[in-house]
């Protein structure tokens, strides 16, 4: 199932992005993709960089996003950084949270140097994991409230900046 890819604009690729999210759900372990648990639909759980990157290709995730291997994480980091529609649409969702990356976050996962490696590791960390002062993760509508807001804010940018 994918949705009609639209334009390759941040916006829309952004709420593609939430339709992917509410057909497969988010994902908050190792590897872009959780294990397929529904017979009608091609993947799992996708993390929120899996979501995006799925939405600006439209078309079906390459077997390495369902690595749970370092190796396998890092070709997927990899083919997402080679996608400059999905790293804009990563980047805008970056921008648009609330904290950056601080020492408290640091572990050896998550890249601590401005960058595309930071932005994707920080928007799947976001989505993810507890922030410190709430009782669980964001939740699947908590993220796809976050992508749309994102998209609103960038059209209307967008539209600012042509107006």
């Amino acid at each position: 199932m994918y949705a009609t890819h639209t334009t390759n604009t941040t916006a829309p690729l952004l709420r593609d992005a939430v339709f992917y999210l509410s057909q497969y759900g988010v994902h908050r372990e190792h590897a872009f993709v959780g294990p397929n648990t529904r017979d009608h639909l091609d993947d799992g759980p996708l993390d929120v960089c899996a979501a995006i990157y799925l939405a600006a290709t439209a078309s079906p995730l390459p077997p390495v996003f369902h690595n749970t291997d370092t190796v396998g994480e890092q070709a997927a980091i990899e083919l997402i950084k080679e996608n400059p529609q999905a790293m804009a649409a990563i980047h805008a969702l970056w921008e648009g949270l609330d904290s950056k990356i601080t020492e408290a976050d640091v572990c050896d996962e998550l890249p601590t140097a401005d960058g595309p490696d930071e932005w994707i590791g920080r928007v799947s960390y976001w989505a993810a994991t507890t922030p410190a002062n709430w009782a669980e993760p964001p939740t699947l509508l908590e993220v796809m409230g976050r992508l749309i807001r994102t998209a609103d804010a960038v059209e209307q940018q967008h539209n600012a900046l042509t107006a």
